[in-house]
C-alpha cells in the first residue's frame, strides 16, 4: 500500500514538473473558457499589431516613391488597410473585445489621409491604432503570464 501511494505521489509532482498546463485545471480560479478567451484575444492583439506596424512601414515608405508611383501606391495601400480592417472585424467578433471598433475608426480615418495624400497624419492614426490594439490585449496578456502560457 504503502509503495502505491508512494509512486502515485511521485508521478503527480512529476507530471506536474512535465506539463505545466495541467496545472490550469487543478483549483484554479479562472475557468477554461476565460483562459480560452484570454488565448484568442490575445492571438488577434498581436497579429493585429504587427500588420499596424508593418502598415506604418509602407506608410513612410511613401515619401520615397516616385510622383508617377504615387497613385498606385496609395491604392495599394487602401486595399491593405480595408484587409486589415477586415482582420480587425474577425478579430472582435472572435474575441468579443469592443475595443477593437475603435481601431477600424482609425484605419478609416487613415485611408482618408491617404487619399488627401497626407501621410504624416495617416501614420499618427495607424500609432494610434497600435495604442488601442495594445491595450486591448493587456488584460489577455497578463491572465496567460499568470498561467505560465506565454
Amino acid at each position: 500500500m504503502f509503495c502505491w501511494l508512494f509512486a502515485r505521489r511521485v508521478s503527480r509532482v512529476l507530471f506536474h514538473k512535465v506539463y505545466p498546463f495541467y496545472r490550469l485545471f487543478l483549483l484554479e480560479r479562472k475557468s477554461v473558457s476565460e483562459i480560452k478567451k484570454a488565448l484568442i484575444t490575445f492571438h488577434y492583439t498581436e497579429r493585429i499589431k504587427a500588420n499596424l506596424i508593418l502598415a506604418a512601414k509602407l506608410l513612410e515608405s511613401l515619401s520615397d516613391v516616385r510622383d508617377e508611383e504615387v497613385s498606385g501606391a496609395e491604392r495599394l495601400l487602401v486595399a491593405y488597410f480595408r484587409a486589415l480592417i477586415g482582420e480587425v472585424n474577425i478579430a472582435a467578433g472572435a474575441s468579443g473585445v469592443g475595443g477593437f471598433q475603435n481601431v477600424n475608426l482609425k484605419l478609416e480615418d487613415a485611408i482618408e489621409q491617404v487619399k488627401k495624400h497626407n501621410y504624416s497624419n495617416a501614420e499618427r492614426l495607424v500609432s494610434e491604432a497600435v495604442v488601442i490594439t495594445t491595450t486591448n490585449g493587456v488584460q489577455a496578456a497578463q491572465l496567460l503570464k499568470e498561467k505560465d502560457l506565454i
